[in-house]
């Protein structure tokens, strides 16, 4: 990761795209299962991840609500685009092993143990936006980030 910092809007909007990605996988993992159970689980999680998803975008809404955000004014849309791309690249992706692996689990333990090292990717981005927080309110919204995701990780572990 640059040494860039990443403002809160900023770490807001990647981790929107990162749950919408999510969002994606656990759904389409769902539809590829034969196991009813784990049919369930990841739309729970998918749900999951809609929540999560939602709980961003209402701290995304009061963070512009109490800043100006200034890159949004001087770069508009392109700014969204690199943030898309950015989270693109993060996690949920198709280049990312644990998607093709997921894809190709064998059984039910090395489904869910492949979803956990997901789940864990995720933190672990997070805590390196934590890294780059650059004031206390900054850090006090990525650490919520981050307690949510661990949620989803006590969900994948109690289900094995």
């Amino acid at each position: 990761m640059s040494n860039i910092p990443f403002s809160a809007e900023e770490t807001l909007k990647l981790a929107i795209k990162i749950e919408e990605n999510g969002r994606k996988f656990h759904e389409r993992m769902a539809a590829e299962s034969d196991d009813e159970e784990l049919v369930e689980l990841f739309d729970k999680l998918a749900e999951q991840e809609k929540k999560h998803k939602k709980t961003f975008e209402e701290m995304l809404g009061e963070t512009l609500e109490e800043e100006e955000d200034l890159s949004a004014l001087l770069y508009g849309k392109l700014e969204d685009s690199y943030l898309d791309v950015l989270a693109d690249s993060k996690v949920f992706t198709s280049a990312n092993e644990n998607i093709r692996a997921a894809k190709q689990a064998n059984n039910r333990g090395e489904l869910l143990g492949i979803a956990i090292s997901l789940a864990k990717d995720k933190i672990l981005y997070y805590y390196e936006l934590l890294d780059k927080a650059t004031s206390d309110r900054d850090r006090e919204i990525i650490e919520g980030i981050i307690e949510q995701e661990k949620s989803l990780i006590k969900l994948l572990a109690n289900s094995r």
